[in-house]
């Protein structure tokens, strides 16, 4: 009978230079489960060195990220926006997580060429930490929310550019992700 190979879990870095507001991510709604669920994560990079950062998840199923990798100059604030997928099981509160890592880049390194950055350090990083993850049934942000606060503010309407910048955005974001997925899914055939 075949052996299940054991995950060897990562600890977090003794030191992390990347600030992470919060440091756990509470995913909040009436409909939690029944409804995609945001939250937001802000990343700042306190140092003067240019940094390549990759986030992610435990479950691919049951989170999305906006901006699973990027690039961070010196002290600039990122909010990335993750998401708890509608459909899926409530999990128990601090077993999931989500891992942020991060990269010192020399300042020539353009934001298109991160992918290949972290493809070339094959899970070799200057740090990493764990964002836990908690849920509550009750008041929070669902997707349904804010389309709701659009109308509000306006008539939801968006001038032709300005839509087709969003649809654009969505497309390279789904290619990131297919791409995150092939990049795990090769890392884990090659720990095998």
């Amino acid at each position: 009978m075949a052996e299940k190979k054991e995950k060897k879990e990562e600890k977090d870095s003794d030191v992390f230079v990347l600030k992470l507001n919060p440091e756990a991510i509470c995913f909040s709604n009436s409909g939690l489960g029944d409804e995609n669920t945001m939250a937001s994560l802000k990343l700042t990079n306190p140092t003067k060195e240019k940094c390549a950062f990759k986030i992610k998840c435990t479950s691919n199923e049951m989170f999305k990220i906006k901006s699973p990798v990027g690039i961070i100059k010196p002290d600039e604030s990122l909010d990335i926006g993750v998401i708890h997928c509608s459909g899926k099981a409530i999990p128990e509160n601090n077993k999931q997580y989500f891992a942020v890592y991060y990269v010192k880049v020399q300042d020539s390194v353009k934001p298109t060429e991160v992918r290949d950055i972290w493809k070339e350090k094959k899970n070799k990083h200057d740090g990493m930490k764990r964002v836990y993850i908690s849920f509550e049934k009750g008041a929070g942000t669902t997707f349904e929310d804010k389309k709701k606060e659009k109308k509000k503010d306006g008539d939801g309407e968006k001038p032709k550019t300005e839509e087709g910048k969003k649809e654009k955005e969505s497309v390279e974001e789904k290619k990131e992700e297919k791409e995150e997925k092939k990049d795990e899914k090769k890392e884990d055939e090659e720990k095998k």
